[in-house]
Order: C-alpha cells, then structure tokens, then sequence
C-alpha cells in the first residue's frame, strides 16, 4: 500500500466522513486514492478558504476535527484566514497540504513557500511527514492534538512521498483534557456563595450537548443567570428564562453587557473574559472573576480570582454537585428590566421606515418567527448584529461566526457544512462578504448542497463607511459600491434567488426561500443608513 492509500484508509477508519478541497500537482496521488475511497466523500471546492473553512464548521458542529485538503503553496497559503479563523475560536480541524518533492525543498523551486512557518503560529500543532513509515502515526498526533488542544492542525506532505510504500496499522486517537481539581473546585464555590450578583459566561467550551446539559444542571438548582459569548450561543436556549443573550462588542445586548458590569462574581465556563467580551477591556466587572478554559494565555490577560485550566464541562458538572446556593430574585429581575428596554428597542426599530428600501431588523424578526431550529451562520459585518438580536439559538452549537478573529468569508462555506450534516440552517451575509466567496456558489449547486443565503445588501463595507460618516466628519472614502442583482446571479450559477426590496415584500421572500429545495439566495435590498441593534451605552462608556 503507497502513503496515500495508507493516509486515505487511516482517515476512513478514524470516521472522517467528508473532505474538503482542491486538486493540486502535489496532492493528486492523494485524491487519485481517494476515488477507491468512497466512504470518504470528497467535496471539491472553488477557493481553498471555503474549503477550509467548511472544514472549521464541520470541527464546531460535531466536535471532531473537520478535514481540508490543499495544494502547495498558494492554496496552504489560500487556507490561512480560515485556519486562522479555527484557530481563534479554538475550533478543531486538520489541514493536509502537499509541498514540493523532498529533492526540491529549499531550492526556492515553484510552489515553494516556507508555508510551515506561516501555519506554526496559527495552529495548535504543526507536523511535516518525511518518513513514510511514521506518517500514520503523524496522523494520529494530528488528530489527538486538534482535539485535546482544540484548534487546527497542520499536516504537511511532499509530493514525492504520496507514492511511497507504507506499512498500515489502524490509527488510535489518544485524548485525555485535564480536570479540575478539588481545591479549584472548592474555591469557586467558597466566591460564588458570598456574591449576591453572581453570573455566568457560557464559551464555546461549553457549547455542547453534554456541556448543555451541565449548564442547565447548574442554573437549574441555583438560579444564577446566563450570557453568552458569540461562540457560546446555544449552549443553552435563548428562549430560557434564565438566558439573557450574548454579551459584548459586535452583538453584544444592553442587558447582557449590563450583567456583566454590574456582577459581583463572573463565573466564566469554557472561555475567559476577552477584549471582545469587554469591549477592549473597558467594561469590567467590578468583583470577583473565575475563569475556566483550556486557553493557556488566558491568564496572562487579567488578573483572575480563579482560573483553571481543566475542562468546563467536567468543572460544570462538579460544581452543580457542591454549590449549595441560589441566586437573589432582585437580581435576576434588574437585569429582566434591562432585558424589557432592549426589546422595546428592537421592537422600535422593527417600526421604522426607509423610503426605496426593505427594513433590515423588520425582515430579522419575521425570518426568526418562521425558523423553527436552525442553525445560523455569519461571517463579519454589521449585517451580523441583525443575526445576533433576532435569530434565537435554541440549541448547542446552533450559531456558528468568525467570532474572534473578524474574518469575512465564513458564514458561506458554514452553511453549507451545516447543510451537508443534516441541519436546517441560513446564512446571513453582507454583501461585501458574499463576493469574496461567492464562486463557491457553483460548488452548492453541482454537490447539491440546498443551502439558504440572505445577502443584505446594503451596497456597502457598512462598518467602515458609518466611522467614516460619524468619525471622519463624512469623509467617504472606499466604502460604497456597486453589486449585481443577487437574486439573478444565483439563477446564473444554476440556484434560486428573489429580491427583496421593500417591506411589503418581506413575507413572500422569507416564504420562497424557506420552500426551495434547492440552492437559494434571497437579495435583501436595505440603506447603508438603516440602523442596526447595536448598544452604543457600551461603545461610549
């Protein structure tokens, strides 16, 4: 058995399902294996940062690692923003890339990069396979490491190796994350019972069926409410009463950043409290703050009460059994009149009107009133506030963001992983996003993939151009331009699309769009001057 044949037997047995790629000279030994692979379905992509990051949302939403596929060079090198992405939001996934033969290497011969020192810094684990009889065990650390530290691994092959002979033996994965001890334990509890403002931050750490679970345990028995970080929505329904939303810049609610202001004890699971969350670290709690991620910089950030370097699920589940504790109702009903002003808010700016063009928040609102459970995903923009505020998660995993990284050009290639799993699912993009991806449309329609789009298209780089108009006393420069018809260029690509353009049109669109079976893109047509549900008390304090 050659090297590709050995690597391609060794993913099928680890129950890889999917990958995500485009051919390449150094890498078509290993897709040629593939064809005699068929358990593995190969999804052959456009631009490698969709194909990777499929691979990302496939690591978020199932909890192993996604696996990409890329060509020497300038397609690793076309990874790297999504891998980035992966390794920001600590999601795990795995990287093969060919290089150039052995024989070529640092002779600065085409297709030769020093892309292993790009990829070093930007992921958990970084392994280069030159000895054919040692690559499957490269493989198995590749696929332990993405998985007990949490991020992308890197797995570089040259071309010349993929003919190799190989010796296979079944690949072991070997993942063991640290937990807690007692005495962490202990403490969190002993902080906890002499807070009367306790609050808890549910990360991406505990944003799982089991974490879920954990949560809900907790909150249950002692009544200590709920904010989110972006990676961190659906860890526990917003429909639930103790749920108060995601808290922070680009998304965050009034009453979520308001809790954690006002908390006397931040009580962090699965994450810590970053410049995201605080809005650059202005918006500090003034008590107590534990913190329990797998992060190791974390504590290098702030000076912490507590923080513990174990799984939070585990850590969850522990302390639900020993905190003997229940939260004040005062507490629990300021931050409900909080909650009461920012919904009347969002209810206010559902009512406004913009001459020529679609309401954005109006066509959230509805869109949320028909969605059932879906997963939703965004890339970044403006356009994702709209996402954040409307569209309810409901269950693990059910949001799915650039979050920590602020890459455009993910929410596309997510939906269609998200798709591809079984899930009902829509992407909310801007329009500036979606052309950065949008080739990938052909990729939808020739895999099959039904995918749901809502392009809102405000004809702009809407972020930079409100500084520009509020910041750089209306010095417009570089932010607005000039689109197609959204709707008619997906009909070109082969997909389904409707334009929406103004409110009367919303119901008829939302209701074509969630009716298609096949790919669909709905154009919503709003002002670059539309307000969005943003909470300027945070940005201005």
């Amino acid at each position: 058995m050659d090297l590709a044949r050995a690597v391609a037997k060794a993913l099928t047995e680890l129950g890889v399902k999917r990958i995500y790629g485009i051919i390449g000279t150094s890498i078509i030994d290993f897709i040629d294996a593939l064809y005699d692979f068929k358990q593995i379905r190969y999804i052959s992509c456009r631009h490698e940062q969709v194909s990777a990051s499929m691979a990302d949302a496939e690591g978020r939403l199932t909890g192993f690692p996604g696996v990409a596929l890329a060509h020497a060079s300038p397609g690793t090198l076309n990874s790297a923003i999504s891998v980035a992405n992966a390794y920001k939001d600590s999601s795990p996934m795995v990287l093969i890339a060919g290089s150039v033969s052995r024989a070529l290497k640092g002779k600065n011969s085409m297709l030769e990069a020093n892309q292993f020192e790009v990829m070093k810094p930007i992921t958990v684990g970084c392994f280069r396979i030159e000895d054919p009889s040692k690559a499957l065990e490269t493989i198995e650390k590749a696929f332990s490491t993405a998985l007990i530290e949490c991020g992308p691994v890197y797995v570089e092959v040259p071309e010349d190796l993929w003919r190799e002979a190989s010796h296979y033996s079944p690949p072991v994965i070997r993942v063991s994350r640290k937990v807690a001890s007692e005495e962490e334990i202990e403490k969190a509890v002993e902080l906890i019972k002499k807070s009367s403002r306790p609050l808890i931050v549910a990360g991406y750490g505990l944003n799982s069926p089991e974490g879920s679970k954990a949560l809900l345990e907790l909150i249950e028995k002692t009544g200590i409410p709920v904010i989110t970080t972006g990676n961190g929505r659906g860890a526990i329904s917003e429909e639930h009463e103790l749920c108060f939303g995601r808290v922070g810049f680009g998304g965050g609610s009034l009453h979520a950043d308001r809790a954690l202001k006002n908390s006397d004890c931040v009580i962090c699971l699965g994450c810590q409290l970053s410049d995201l969350t605080t809005y650059s670290y202005r918006m500090m709690p003034k008590g107590d703050i534990i913190a329990v991620t797998l992060d190791k910089e974390a504590g290098s950030k702030l000076n912490y009460s507590l923080i513990s370097y174990s799984d939070a699920v585990d850590f969850a589940k522990r302390l639900a059994q020993k905190l003997d504790y229940r939260a004040g109702k005062g507490w629990i009903e300021e931050i409900v009149g909080w909650k009461n002003t920012w919904d009347a808010f969002l209810d206010q700016l559902c009512e406004m009107r913009y001459e020529g063009f679609a309401n954005p928040n109006l066509f959230f609102k509805k869109l949320n009133e028909k969605l059932e459970k879906a997963v939703v995903c965004a890339g970044q923009g403006m356009h994702v506030l709209y996402a954040q505020n409307y569209l309810k998660a409901k269950f693990p995993r059910s949001y799915l963001a650039a979050t920590n990284h602020g890459a455009m050009g993910f929410g596309f290639p997510a939906v269609m992983t998200a798709k591809l799993l079984g899930y009902e699912s829509i992407a909310v993009l801007g329009d500036g996003e979606f052309m950065m991806t949008i080739q990938d449309l052909e990729t939808a329609v020739r895999e099959k993939i039904a995918v749901k789009i809502v392009v809102v298209n405000d004809h702009s780089y809407r972020v930079l151009y409100f500084r520009q108009k509020h910041r750089k006393e209306g010095r417009i420069y570089g932010t607005l331009h000039s689109n197609p018809d959204f709707a008619k260029l997906a009909e070109v690509f082969g997909a389904e699309g409707i334009r929406v353009e103004k409110d009367s049109e919303i119901d008829e669109g939302i209701k074509a769009m969630l009716e298609s079976d096949k790919p669909f893109v709905l154009d919503l047509v709003i002002s670059p001057d539309s307000f969005a549900p943003i909470n300027t008390e945070a940005l201005n304090d």
